[in-house]
């Protein structure tokens, strides 16, 4: 029975989160009203996916990733959240819309690699950043550089 439930909350989530529109970032907007307006940006909506994960007993974890420039100007960011199943991992995609869904691989490892490959792909293969978001960390209404600061603190490089 728990068994079933694992695999069925996150897609119940998956169903939900198609109707929560992607906005710019202006402030981290806390769940409540990401559910409220219907909006957010991806790191709204991955606060927001990892808060319900969490609350259904999962054990979700969160990353930031930032692409930057060979000036070390910051460029795209993003954040998602992932989960793990038995020994299965799952990314759970909403804000990104053209990859929305749910996507299972077979290490935490394989999963972080083809998200970070995407993501490149995406940016040009700049210096890509992959850091921890890690929601304690945060507060609500914190502007985009507060925001981006706190996860980098936690950052590194990482080499595709």
């Amino acid at each position: 029975m728990l068994q079933d439930h694992l695999f069925d909350f996150p897609y119940q989530l998956l169903r939900f989160m198609e109707h929560i529109q992607y906005t710019e970032f202006t402030e981290l907007r806390s769940p409540l009203a990401v559910y409220l307006d219907a909006c957010g940006s991806c790191h709204d909506q991955a606060l927001f996916e990892y808060r319900e994960l969490q609350a259904q007993g999962f054990s979700p974890k969160a990353k930031f990733i930032m692409s930057v420039d060979d000036y070390g100007q910051g460029g795209e960011t993003h954040s998602f959240v992932y989960y793990q199943i038995a020994n299965k991992w799952f990314w759970f995609e909403n804000a990104w819309e053209e990859l929305r869904g749910i996507r299972e691989y077979y290490s935490e490892d394989e999963l972080i690699d083809s998200v970070m490959f995407v993501f490149g792909r995406r940016n040009g293969f700049d210096h890509l950043y992959l850091a921890d978001f890690i929601p304690e960390e945060h507060s609500i209404g914190e502007d985009l550089d507060t925001f981006v600061d706190i996860c980098m603190d936690s950052a590194e490089e990482y080499e595709i």
